[in-house]
């Protein structure tokens, strides 16, 4: 469970998703005034679980796309989709779900959107995300269908960290719906939470570009890769993230240097992502009680990533263990975004100010 412990009297706690559906819809104030925005909340949540299973579905079809994990591997990796089909145009069971899934999504967020500017969201729920949700929905959409060329790293990306940025901003609201944080011991954690989020923001970027300039199979051996992958003039090029990737007669990325600069880029990004996060989870454990559920979560779901990672290089790279990798990429993300909902207080002055609109 990535919600903290509660049972601390300063911090509000929020209700199941089942309580939630059970409410009214029509969103009557309190006792105390303030608003509950019980569809809105609803929605949120219906939506979480909506791109959560587009991000996995989307990342699952991109890579069974290219070959990853195919028969006569390494040889069968690496071909790009026709330039004709703009990307990756489902046709299995998988994408025909990931379609219905995505399409409700947009609907689900529509509503969420349209109930925010009418004002009935909770008290602790400003305009900034859920505006921010549509925005990327609008994005993810446009980007789904009129992608340029299937070769241009940015196209991948932009679709691997747009899937990530909203499911952060939805359990981020969803938090913020139904616990309210009052200042507690953890407050002053709450630099060092930032930076964890971002420490995972880099690191999330860093596997959108192994993803995106087919860089996984580069390095086959481990802690090591053979060749020459750390000159600075290759360290610039991989991350040229808008020059189209090099392809022989058969429309197959060559992999090569650059590949490999990204691939030991990431994994450098992973082991300092390892050491600051767990220094977090342990200071967060000795600071607050009411952290330790989300401690002990972001350190396991760190243990859990590091294995899969080594264990999908050491075997080939097989497609599940891969999606498996990304899944819990997106779940230490929502437990690094958690730990910054239980850090920062929703009753502050400086927060107050701010929640009749413009807050997160």
């Amino acid at each position: 469970m990535l919600v903290g412990d509660y049972s601390d009297s300063k911090i509000k706690p929020p209700v199941g998703i089942f309580d939630i559906l059970i409410q009214p819809v029509y969103d009557e104030p309190m006792a105390d005034g303030t608003k509950t925005g019980s569809l809105f909340t609803a929605l949120v949540f219906i939506a979480l679980i909506l791109t959560l299973a587009a991000v996995l579905l989307s990342a699952y079809l991109r890579l069974d796309s290219i070959g990853l994990g195919c028969e006569q591997w390494p040889g069968c990796f690496g071909q790009l989709p026709a330039a004709r089909d703009h990307g990756l145009v489902p046709s299995t069971m998988a994408g025909t779900i990931h379609r219905f899934t995505a399409s409700l999504l947009g609907l689900v967020v529509v509503a969420i959107t349209f109930l925010a500017l009418r004002g009935r969201r909770p008290d602790n729920v400003g305009l900034v995300a859920p505006l921010t949700v549509f925005a990327l929905t609008v994005f993810l959409s446009v980007l789904g269908y009129s992608t340029p060329s299937p070769d241009i790293p940015a196209v991948t990306v932009g679709n691997l960290l747009g899937g990530m940025a909203m499911l952060a901003l939805l359990w981020w609201v969803s938090q913020r719906s139904v616990g309210a944080i009052d200042d507690n011991a953890a407050t002053p954690l709450k630099p060092w939470a930032r930076l964890g989020l971002l420490v995972v923001a880099v690191q999330l970027l860093l596997g959108a570009v192994t993803s995106a300039s087919f860089a996984g199979p580069a390095c086959t051996a481990f802690p090591g890769c053979n060749g020459d992958w750390a000159s600075a003039t290759n360290l610039i090029q991989s991350f040229d993230l808008f020059g189209k990737l090099a392809t022989d007669d058969q429309g197959r990325v060559i992999t090569g240097s650059l590949q490999k600069t990204v691939h030991m880029t990431h994994r450098l990004g992973a082991v300092l992502t390892f050491l600051y996060l767990g220094w977090l989870a342990l200071k967060a454990l000795k600071l607050d009680s009411s952290l330790r559920s989300t401690a002990i979560s972001l350190m396991v779901f760190l243990v859990i990533q590091v294995i899969l990672g080594i264990s999908a290089v050491l075997t080939d790279l097989p497609l599940l263990l891969v999606t498996a990798h990304n899944a819990i990429g997106a779940m230490l993300l929502l437990t690094i975004v958690n730990l910054n909902h239980l850090v920062t207080p929703t009753e502050s002055p400086a927060y107050a100010a701010v929640t009749s609109g413009d807050s997160l």
